[in-house]
């Protein structure tokens, strides 16, 4: 397995740091992060992903991977690329997912305390495509409708190879705030959006 050199720590990290924190901001916005051509990511692996797991992870930040994708191939990648441990599910701060088929494993996301809700994991989803509206994503989609804050009324994001599993375990996780997890969707081309767990969601 190779290390992957086409990252760059600081500039690369900051880019990515701010798309996600301006993501958290504004829910349902789409933001850009930057798109590295990785030379061995495992088949099916979003390069994306590995961008921003570089960018939150380090060795006191767990990651783990959806027990639908959990395969040793894509532990190794990032155990070589990453310098964070891998973990179960159920203790990772970090947990990546591929959106096309809803993970069972999304369940086990730890949802914090009501004493500490800040120590809740974060849900990182390889999706398609995404395209605030009026545009939409090629193939098929799904339509989330946001509200709630860091939303002026309300705002649509069209999400392609999302399952809606997806949306309603995020509304199971979240049932009992300020406990829940966050969200952020991502796909290939470099777009991410995020959806905290203070945003309302609508499937449109």
């Amino acid at each position: 397995m190779v290390r992957e050199i086409g990252f760059d720590e600081i500039f690369d990290s900051q880019a990515t740091f701010r798309a996600l924190l301006d993501s958290m901001s504004r829910p349902g916005r789409i933001y850009r992060i930057p798109v590295r051509r990785y030379s061995s990511p495992p088949r099916g692996f979003c390069p994306s992903a590995l961008t921003v797991l570089k960018t939150l992870c380090d060795h006191r930040v767990a990651f783990s991977i959806g027990t639908a994708g959990e395969t040793s191939e894509w532990i190794r990648y990032l155990e070589v690329n990453l310098a964070a441990p891998f973990q179960p599910i159920e203790k990772a701060d970090y947990v990546l997912f591929d959106g096309a088929g809803f993970d069972s494993g999304f369940a086990l996301l730890n949802r914090g305390s009501l004493e500490f809700p800040e120590s809740s994991a974060t849900a990182l989803i390889c999706v398609e495509g995404l395209a605030e509206e009026p545009g939409r994503p090629e193939g098929l989609f799904c339509s989330l409708v946001l509200t709630g804050p860091g939303v002026k009324g309300r705002t649509s994001l069209s999400v392609a190879g999302l399952d809606p599993g997806y949306v309603a375990g995020r509304q199971e996780a979240v049932r009992h705030f300020p406990m829940g997890v966050d969200l952020f969707l991502v796909d290939g081309q470099g777009r991410v959006a995020g959806i905290p767990r203070t945003s309302m969601i609508e499937v449109g």
